[in-house]
């Protein structure tokens, strides 16, 4: 699909025909910011908030266990599956310190955090996806899932808690 001066319905009609896509993918062949994307996505499927609640999103995140860390770069998809380590300032960095996951991410270029709840490839999933001001996404976290693949039941709850809690900060 190629650009058109009304990206909202691009996105739409490719979310309708590709409905299980990856949204940097649909950005791709939109010509959409991943953002836009996100912004199209049905309310029961993403919950948009300020990126100011970076720190404590991380941190109610380190309580949850097992995660996946994911970084869609659109030619190199890298996951990193493991316990989210709890973070710390220092230099302008959110630090984390920890194995398999580990590194240094600069909160300040947060600007929105999404909470996302929807099929991807034929799968439910549940994941918090952190966004720059320039609309793209800089990593997402998916939560966890048991020997049978499905989502675990407890990140589910929490994060539901977590979505709703900060969503009722947001002014309507």
């Amino acid at each position: 699909m190629t650009p058109t001066s009304d990206p909202t319905a691009a996105i739409r009609a490719d979310l309708a025909a590709h409905p299980g896509s990856a949204l940097e993918d649909i950005a791709t062949r939109t010509g959409a910011s991943f953002a836009e994307v996100l912004a199209c996505l049905p309310m029961d499927e993403a919950v948009l908030v300020p990126g100011t609640a970076f720190e404590e999103i991380m941190a109610e995140i380190a309580r949850w266990g097992e995660i996946t860390l994911v970084m869609n770069t659109g030619d190199v998809i890298l996951e990193a599956k493991g316990d989210l380590p709890p973070g710390s300032v220092a230099q302008g960095f959110f630090n984390l310190h920890g194995k398999p996951i580990g590194g240094h991410i600069r909160a300040g270029a947060c600007a929105q955090v999404a909470f996302v709840a929807r099929s991807l490839f034929g799968m439910d999933t549940r994941s918090v996806q952190f966004l720059d001001a320039q609309g793209g996404c800089l990593f997402k976290i998916y939560l966890g899932r048991d020997a049978n693949r499905a989502l675990i039941p407890a990140q589910v709850a929490a994060f539901e808690t977590l979505r709703d809690r900060l969503a009722d900060r947001v002014p309507a």
